[in-house]
């Protein structure tokens, strides 16, 4: 079984080519899992005050049709069956009766107080629909390859109106503080997104953003045209690594 939401894409969802922004792909997902937490129980408020935390480490995004402002879509998201600390989820959007977007993420819980990663058997979300995880194309484990040059793109600094709950920047910030160093963005739209998360960002701190090109683009992402990767770092040291498949923007 899976949960599903239905939502009405808002005018401040989409970019100036009436694309819904790829941050924006994410947050739709992860509201629909909130969702679901908050309807089955454990809710994520639930598990935080019970000094527990879900923690993302791994997102793959593939984007099949592009989604615009006021389009009506359903979200589906659902548990997948854990693997000792390892916890999945999946997400699929559909939007005009078809398969517009889909996500495997992975996931691990910590203990608040011990900052250990707790086993399945230590968090009962039993009560949340399961289903099989999808096969996508694109694969969830990724290295980015060293021959690219990379070049600093640019910093943000962590403010409040970034963070949730741990104090720490939401991961649905990502894609879009990525995706706004792409050259020549606004003539191009985004066919997936590949984020690995190695190390949180904090209120206050300064995330840089290195980025490269790949000499042909990902080809396991047969919609892609080019391929960019990104490295982030806080304080020297990895905090997201991430691929960002585009192609032309079809008028």
């Amino acid at each position: 079984m899976r949960y599903t939401e239905k939502y009405k894409v808002t005018s401040h969802d989409v970019d100036v080519n009436n694309n819904m922004k790829p941050s924006l792909v994410l947050r739709y997902m992860q509201e629909t899992a909130n969702h679901q937490m908050r309807d089955r129980k454990p809710s994520y408020y639930d598990l935080f005050f019970a000094g527990k935390s879900f923690i993302i480490t791994r997102i793959t995004i593939e984007i099949y049709e592009q989604i615009h402002q006021y389009d009506e879509i359903e979200v589906a998201t659902w548990r997948c069956p854990e693997k000792g600390a390892t916890f999945i989820r999946c997400y699929e959007i559909t939007c005009r009766g078809r398969i517009a977007a889909r996500g495997y993420s992975v996931w691990a819980v910590t203990n608040q107080k011990t900052g250990k990663l707790c086993k399945a058997s230590e968090v009962d979300i039993s009560n949340y629909d399961t289903d099989e995880p999808l096969t996508l194309a694109v694969p969830n484990r990724f290295r980015l390859p060293k021959t690219i040059d990379y070049v600093k793109a640019g910093e943000k600094t962590v403010f409040y109106s970034d963070v949730d709950m741990n104090l720490h920047m939401n991961n649905t910030h990502y894609p879009d503080m990525l995706w706004n160093y792409i050259p020549d963005v606004i003539n191009k739209e985004v066919t997936s997104v590949n984020l690995r998360f190695m190390r949180e960002a904090p209120l206050g701190g300064k995330v840089e953003i290195f980025m490269g090109k790949m000499d042909a683009p990902l080809p396991e992402d047969r919609d892609a045209e080019e391929t960019y990767c990104f490295a982030s770092r806080v304080n020297g040291d990895t905090n997201v690594e991430a691929q960002i498949g585009m192609r032309k923007l079809k008028k």
